[in-house]
């Protein structure tokens, strides 16, 4: 068990720290902090669980038709609102960290959705911003007991 602690406090890269949603299918301006480990998030059916989920996959790239929630990527705007924006935010500290001298501790995601297009950036506060036009992949590393 104890060698299991030492892994958690090596990774530090790729983990969930926050999610800011606005005007994304059911929620006009939702923000939350996620700790470093163990998240749950509960609510009354139809307070819009499946719509977080939703927007951490397109933050990721997915097809809207693979979210099983939309059709086009117009249809997660929330009705009477002209944009939706997923924004998402990643840990990016230690010996794996990625590109760190350009991205610096935290990896940003973003999509802006409109009724006319959509784009996804990946960023590092304040100032480099690389926009991304086609499918991008990130590549998991599996929990291991060393």
């Amino acid at each position: 068990m104890a060698s299991q602690g030492r892994c958690w406090n090596r990774r530090k890269v790729g983990i969930l720290t926050k999610i800011c949603l606005q005007n994304f299918m059911c929620h006009t301006n939702l923000e939350i902090e996620l700790g470093d480990h163990v998240n749950f998030i509960t609510g009354l059916n139809g307070s819009g669980k499946s719509a977080i989920l939703g927007a951490l996959s397109v933050a990721f790239g997915s097809r809207p038709k693979l979210t099983q929630r939309a059709n086009t990527m117009k249809d997660f705007i929330k009705t009477g609102c002209s944009y939706a924006l997923v924004h998402v935010e990643l840990k990016n500290e230690g010996g794996d960290a990625f590109h760190p001298e350009k991205y610096g501790n935290r990896i940003i995601l973003e999509r802006k959705i409109t009724e006319s297009n959509t784009s996804k950036s990946l960023e590092k506060l304040p100032r480099f911003t690389a926009c991304f036009t086609s499918f991008f992949r990130l590549n998991f590393l599996p929990l291991t007991s060393t």
